[in-house]
């Protein structure tokens, strides 16, 4: 295998991919990245078994030129670190046996190579559901989700992904740990999803943060979304993400949103954010919940908070409905919501003391989230 390469392009496909190698494996080869030279382009890959990346560079003059085919695997860590500190615009690779001779300028170096041939296989590509989605959308999505997801501990594996939930041009996407549940669901043209009608999958968190770092904010940047019982495939015209899927089933979502609110509240949503991450300060060394109180009554929030280190209290005007109402939450699952949503006004819908808050923009209904609130001592069990 020989050929040479942009120094600046190298660099950045290296960066994408080497976010999926693992930091720690038994199996050497996983190490490394895989690249493959073949006559109209070099593809990049690398894995760790749960999700994988093929990167494509076009055998263009400016950016690469492709003088013998091939295969190899090199080491990520010293190859990613000497690449970025490289200075001449062009690196050539050439391949012999199991070593690649890598030089740029007056700079030389030799690197040991696995077999290519060891290497697992990236894509499977036996899916029967296929959906064409903007970048941006998908990507909005999981910012407006993720944060919801459960961490390792959880006994449930499945509430550390998302759940994938397209049903009448409606495509949905949950995640939730038990304790709050974000929401968020657009709807899609018949062109996009003509090959499928209706499909479920639970996409493992790491996986969507990956796609949301390296997915563009260009709005005419699509990709195709592949899905078959065992994995999901990204496909974008540069590169290729696969990722196991997680068993399980998530509760059914959109039956606990629904609520009948005793009270309901629309507020700014900057200074409620900004009122509890004041009251945070306090209550996140006072007290283990990190817990703040919300004193709601005629056209005020008042957001509280008092531990053995000191007292807050804090008034947000906001327009009300329905009856008074005193409930304590977790403040840090609050300002993770508040911090996904990006209306000026919000709207909190609150069933009673002991009840979840549904919280939604005010002009859109398309992104909810639901937050349990904190027992206070006096409730009713």
């Amino acid at each position: 295998m020989k050929f040479t390469i942009n120094r600046n392009e190298l660099a950045s496909s290296i960066s994408t991919v080497e976010k999926f190698v693992p930091s720690k494996t038994p199996i050497s080869i996983l190490t490394g990245i895989k690249f493959s030279a073949y006559d109209d382009f070099l593809c990049l890959s690398a894995t760790n078994l749960d999700m994988g990346i093929e990167y494509e560079i076009k055998n263009e003059s400016d950016k690469l030129s492709i003088l013998e085919s091939g295969s190899i695997v090199v080491g990520s860590k010293i190859l990613s670190e000497i690449i970025r500190r490289i200075s001449e615009n062009m690196v050539e690779f050439n391949s012999s046996e199991n070593k690649v001779y890598i030089s740029s300028g007056q700079f030389n170096m030799v690197l040991p190579c696995f077999d290519a041939m060891d290497f697992p296989e990236i894509s499977k590509n036996n899916s029967l559901n296929r959906i064409r989605l903007k970048q941006s959308m998908f990507k909005d999505m999981i910012k407006k989700t993720i944060y919801a997801r459960a961490d390792d501990t959880t006994s449930r594996p499945q509430l550390t992904g998302a759940l994938i939930d397209y049903k009448d041009n409606i495509l949905n996407m949950v995640a939730l740990d038990g304790f709050r549940i974000a929401w968020c669901y657009e709807e899609l043209s018949e062109t996009e999803t003509s090959d499928i009608s209706e499909f479920k999958t639970i996409i493992p968190g790491d996986t969507l943060l990956e796609i949301s770092r390296i997915f563009e904010d260009d709005e005419e940047a699509y990709f195709e979304l592949y899905a078959s019982k065992n994995s999901v495939e990204f496909l974008t015209e540069k590169f290729l993400i696969t990722s196991r899927v997680l068993d399980g089933d998530f509760i059914d979502y959109k039956t606990v949103m629904q609520i009948k609110p005793k009270t309901t509240a629309i507020v700014s949503t900057d200074e409620l954010r900004l009122a509890v991450e004041r009251a945070s300060v306090l209550a996140r060394e006072g007290n283990t919940n990190n817990l703040v109180k919300f004193n709601i009554v005629e056209n005020s929030i008042e957001v509280q908070v008092e531990t053995e280190l000191g007292r807050i209290t804090d008034k947000v005007l906001c327009s009300t409905e329905g009856e008074e109402i005193l409930i304590a939450f977790n403040a840090g699952f609050f300002i993770d919501a508040l911090k996904t949503i990006f209306s000026p006004e919000i709207k909190l819908h609150f069933s009673d003391e002991t009840g979840p808050c549904i919280i939604t923009a005010l002009e859109t209904d398309n992104h909810k989230n639901f937050i349990l609130p904190v027992r206070l001592r006096g409730d009713n069990p």
